[in-house]
């Protein structure tokens, strides 16, 4: 167990020291947020606007009010466009900050650029992995519609468990080539391998983020105060807009760093090559398995 731990604190550390030494790639998670936002404005405002989005919410408020199988077909539809529209863009950018990790590790200087063309080169498997990860969404939607409380825990365990079995899927996209068949069984393969790692992993990933937004949160909240205190008004609305763009950007920095520790354990679970000057016999025992 602890060295378990140990293996997965190394491989988060790696994560974050590739991000610090190239501090571009944390461009890629604020892209994939800006696209997701551009996704969701380009579904809620014109159904807004056409009132349609208030009477699909009456719906699902009133249960006196009855839809029709039209409104179904129709509300259900729009919800898988919307799934598959954000997993598109949100694969699309996680795709291209993974190829930039492979590089890395391989001993190579990424650009953004050569994150964006491998991931256009991937725009068939991408597409297939959206259609598929918007059917499992709606699929998850309609079990939470069955039953309030048993549905949403049923959806929630399920999800999860679909979530722990693709763990590698943009990975083995990015390296393979895959359709999403493929990919899930790699994925399942690969983690059989390192689930102790991946799991406890998570835990050393989201500790470090921990310790890079409570200093953050620490300084800003005592600037707020401290404004509110002294009744500035331009003093509280700067700190909060200051706040805002940190906030934006450790969570950019956290996300990039997630996405990575992904690539750098499929990497050397795959028998593919580790970061320069890292103690290898961290990789080597974390994937050892007796015969």
């Amino acid at each position: 167990m602890f060295a378990t731990l140990s293996r997965s604190w190394e491989f988060a550390k790696i994560s974050y020291g590739i991000i610090w030494d190239f501090k571009k790639l944390v461009i890629f998670p604020v892209l994939s947020g800006a696209a997701a936002l551009a996704v969701m404005a380009s579904f809620v405002l014109p159904l807004w606007g056409t009132g349609t989005l208030e009477e699909w919410m009456a719906f699902v408020a009133d249960d006196a009010v009855a839809p029709t199988t039209a409104d179904h077909v129709t509300m259900w539809g729009t919800l898988f466009l919307f799934y598959f529209c954000s997993y598109f863009v949100i694969v699309f950018f996680n795709s291209a900050l993974t190829a930039c990790a492979m590089k890395v590790v391989n001993g190579e200087a990424p650009t953004v650029g050569d994150g964006l063309t491998l991931a256009a080169k991937r725009l068939p498997q991408i597409a297939a992995w959206a259609f598929v990860s918007a059917l499992v969404g709606v699929a998850l939607r309609a079990v939470e519609n069955v039953n309030e409380k048993a549905g949403r825990f049923v959806a929630a365990i399920l999800g999860s468990a679909w979530s722990a079995l693709t763990y590698f899927v943009v990975p083995v996209l990015v390296m393979d080539g895959v359709g999403p068949v493929a990919a899930v069984k790699s994925s399942v393969g690969t983690l059989k391998s390192t689930w102790g790692e991946a799991l406890v992993g998570g835990f050393s990933m989201g500790f470090l983020s921990f310790l890079i937004m409570l200093p953050l949160l620490l300084v800003l909240g005592a600037i707020v105060f401290a404004a509110v205190a002294a009744g500035n008004t331009v003093g509280i609305a700067a700190a909060v807009a200051v706040a805002v763009v940190l906030v934006i950007l450790a969570t950019a920095v956290t996300s990039a760093a997630d996405v990575v520790f992904k690539a750098v354990l499929y990497n050397y679970a795959t028998g593919r090559s580790v970061p320069a000057n890292v103690d290898t016999s961290h990789f080597a025992e974390a994937f050892h398995t007796s015969n």
